[in-house]
């Protein structure tokens, strides 16, 4: 059974579900960054084919993880190091990104990982308009979708003010495309429903849950 890397404050119906698949792998919150964001996986982690490279001061670290130059610190930009991702052969990333993740697409959105969810070797969603026209620029069919209803989380669990991303929103195995809340409640879920039929994806959900950021997940 592989491991699945999650934020630590995942509801008990969302670990349920995922500890059928994966052993799962709670990331303590981290005092480095502010708290919507602390035990984020796509800000403290990067994964890139079938190695995870991560900053020295993740709250896990694992003897096969690549670690990187930059710690995580919590003013922007220095909390966007590794928030970067790979669809196909391309490593979208920004300016501040590591430098151990090399990436080829630079994109204005400092949030990258945050904000795309990968579909496919050639596919994605994202909620940032400028990312959706690079990717589309260099071949990658890009979902652009607008969507207020993603909640971030405090530390404390209670909900923020802040606005979640579509990219920690979800994660994507076996043809599933994971949800972490219920569709419904999303503003964008035509659009959505309607690319993962495009690319035969299943939607797995939690009926009556808000849609909760939790920075995505990682398989290893």
């Amino acid at each position: 059974m592989k491991n699945l890397l999650i934020d630590s404050r995942i509801r008990k119906e969302e670990n349920e579900y995922l500890s059928q698949y994966f052993n799962i792998i709670k990331i303590p919150l981290s005092k480095d960054v502010y708290g919507e964001i602390s035990g984020h996986s796509d800000i403290f982690y990067c994964k890139l084919q079938d190695k995870i490279i991560c900053a020295p001061n993740a709250p896990i670290k694992e003897k096969n993880f690549i670690i990187g130059d930059s710690k995580v610190e919590e003013t922007y930009p220095k909390d966007i190091p590794y928030n970067a991702c790979e669809i196909g052969s391309l490593i979208i990333g920004s300016k501040y990104t590591d430098k151990k993740i090399n990436t080829n697409i630079i994109v204005k959105q400092g949030y990258t990982k945050c904000s795309i969810c990968v579909t496919s070797q050639n596919s994605c969603i994202t909620s940032d308009i400028s990312t959706a026209k690079k990717l589309k620029e260099n071949g990658i069919d890009s979902t652009y979708i607008e969507e207020n209803n993603i909640k971030l989380l405090k530390k404390d669990g209670k909900y923020s003010n802040m606005k979640g991303f579509i990219g920690g929103a979800c994660f994507i195995f076996d043809n599933k495309f994971v949800l972490f809340g219920d569709i419904e409640n999303l503003e964008s879920k035509e659009k959505i429903i309607e690319h993962l039929k495009k690319y035969e994806l299943e939607l797995v959900d939690f009926k009556g849950l808000e849609v909760n950021d939790y920075g995505g997940a990682i398989i290893y």
